[in-house]
């Protein structure tokens, strides 16, 4: 009985404060739950990459990147409702002038309407040479999902290779 009552304890010890916090399988990018909930699915994760905002999963923001504390990569995925018949190239060009307001400069605009999953990419360099981005808008009916990946000037041609790689397999549920 002491040994029970022994193993109970070391149990809650070990028990996240909340549920689904901690080490919890649903706290790993790499097992597609989170996305899954939003509506979407991506493809595969890095093994080092962690919930930048783990807290906060039941928001319609992701954060992710790599374990790394030291580590400037990150990529955020953001869903929001829009009118059904939202075109989605327009939705896009109508944020275009607001990029340079904040500090960034586009450098590429694709869109590809006749992909599986159609999508608008938008590329941008902040001004000070800092940062380099790129977005990634997808929509669905009347949700739209906007993938942003960002890191260093230095950095970012290695990042973005492994953004495309995530976001190559981007598929809605």
């Amino acid at each position: 009985m002491l040994n029970a009552l022994l193993a109970l304890f070391i149990q809650i010890g070990y028990s996240a404060p909340h549920p689904l916090t901690g080490s919890s399988i649903v706290n790993r990018p790499q097992n597609n739950i989170a996305m899954s909930q939003l509506g979407f699915k991506l493809g595969s994760m890095p093994a080092n990459w962690v919930y930048k905002n783990s807290s906060d999963l039941d928001s319609l923001s992701l954060e992710m990147g790599p374990e790394e504390e030291n580590s400037k990569s990150l990529l955020t995925l953001r869903t929001e409702k829009v009118a059904a018949k939202t075109d989605l190239e327009k939705y896009v060009r109508q944020y275009l002038r607001d990029y340079n307001q904040y500090g960034f400069e586009v450098v590429g605009l694709q869109s590809y309407k006749k992909n599986v999953t159609p999508s608008v990419i938008v590329d941008l360099t902040q001004k000070n040479k800092l940062t380099k981005s790129r977005q990634v808008f997808y929509q669905h009916g009347d949700k739209i999902v906007l993938a942003t990946c960002l890191d260093n000037f230095q950095q970012f041609d290695h990042t973005v290779a492994i953004c495309n790689r995530i976001l190559g397999a981007f598929e809605w549920r």
